[in-house]
């Protein structure tokens, strides 16, 4: 069983399993012979450099496996940033290069996306594409009106985040998929010319099915480090139809896709870790429901005036995010950190000299609550016993600073 490190007596409480995960054993035991015995460059023609590269074809159809897609199109990366910066950079710098003069590449995006994302998008738009920004409504789920008016004949990619690792909420994936398949059919455009879907759906493979047929997405992308698997590894998985610049030169590796010595120990670890995630999804999203339910029930009792971000219904079931009118989130964070507590106020990726808002509660037209938010995300070594005793310190140390206010 995984413990965390006691601080002093106190026995800490990880509320933050969002931000990253513990490699689990069954991953570490994987990734072991690879470390230091299967250690060989898999693009070697010696024996060791066979084993070493069977171990990466092995893994990519595992991971092809799971997502219900042939091998051929899954790349490995250095993490979930690599992957979305390679989707969203690649795709549109191959567009700009091939579409006819006079037109500009464009961009949309969901007003929540991830801080990778957007900040894709701003280096995009300074490179001369057009970068469309849809609203959420107050669920945090895509205002799919306004989708489909911002689509125009320039339009090449859409990215749709499949749940937020802020608010949980789930996207409506699919239904934006039918959307761009209807408006290519007005155009009169081939099922597989742009405007392409991607989604970002590292959150998901945990509690949600990742199949990217199902998703009718063109490209997708997981992260290592949210599925107990190893940090500095994820993937891109792209359909041959969507053309993607390279952003790493060198070597042919990946298809030409990512140069450089692949990470064999990672690979294998982020192969081990989507199919355990993949088997025990269902078992694990019920167990985890209920966790989140207790603290949120718990804190709601002794905290009548907090208000949840996201609908509770089209959410991870891990999730919970509270608003409490008039806190200073960051204050509390690090109040909470004292007692033992491990959450946060906004994603672990923005840095300590940005505001503090979160820009996906304010996307969710609650500016009030943009610094005044926790998230409590909770995870596969969270305990009754944990969630019991969480609530009583949350609800302590944030009654303790409303009296201060």
């Amino acid at each position: 069983m995984f413990r965390f490190l006691p601080r002093g007596n106190t026995q800490r409480i990880f509320l933050d399993y969002a931000a990253t995960t513990p490699m689990s054993r069954r991953v570490c035991r994987s990734m072991r012979p690879y470390q230091s015995g299967i250690f060989a460059n898999p693009s070697s023609l010696h024996q060791e450099g066979v084993r070493a590269r069977e171990a990466v074809h092995d893994a990519r159809k595992r991971v092809a496996a799971v997502l219900s897609v042939k091998a051929r199109d899954v790349f490995f990366t250095a993490g979930g940033t690599e992957s979305v910066n390679l989707a969203l950079l690649g795709t549109l710098r191959a567009a700009q290069k091939t579409m006819p003069a006079g037109e500009t590449p464009h961009l949309i995006i969901s007003a929540v996306e991830h801080a990778a994302v957007q900040a894709a998008a701003t280096i995009l738009e300074a490179e001369g594409c057009r970068v469309t920004t849809v609203p959420v409504r107050e669920s945090g789920a895509l205002d799919m009106a306004a989708l489909t008016a911002a689509l125009t004949e320039e339009t090449v990619l859409v990215a749709v985040m499949y749940a937020n690792n802020e608010i949980g909420t789930v996207q409506p994936v699919r239904e934006v998929s039918n959307v761009l398949a209807a408006y290519k059919t007005k155009l009169g455009r081939d099922t597989q010319a742009y405007p392409y879907l991607y989604t970002d759906a590292s959150q998901a493979p945990n509690y949600c099915s990742v199949q990217a047929e199902k998703l009718g997405v063109d490209m997708l992308t997981l992260d290592g480090s949210k599925i107990y698997g190893p940090k500095g590894i994820g993937i891109l998985y792209k359909k041959p139809q969507v053309i993607v610049e390279p952003l790493i030169y060198g070597g042919k590796q990946e298809g030409g896709m990512r140069a450089g010595t692949e990470n064999v120990p990672g690979i294998v670890g982020f192969a081990e870790a989507l199919d355990d995630a993949a088997s025990r999804r269902e078992r694990d999203a019920a167990s985890v429901r209920l966790l989140a339910d207790t603290l949120y029930e718990a804190l709601r009792a002794r905290l009548p005036d907090i208000i949840r971000n996201g609908t509770h219904h089209e959410q991870l079931p891990n999730i919970v995010n509270i608003c409490v009118p008039g806190l200073h989130a960051e204050f509390a964070v690090l109040k909470l950190d004292a007692r033992g507590i491990a959450c946060t106020a906004t994603t672990a990726c923005k840095t300590n000299d940005e505001t503090g808002e979160s820009y996906v509660v304010r996307a969710l037209g609650r500016p009030q609550c943009a610094a005044s938010s926790l998230r409590f995300s909770l995870g596969r070594h969270t305990t009754k016993r944990q969630v019991i005793r969480a609530a009583a310190i949350i609800a302590e140390v944030l009654e303790g600073l409303s009296d201060r206010s």
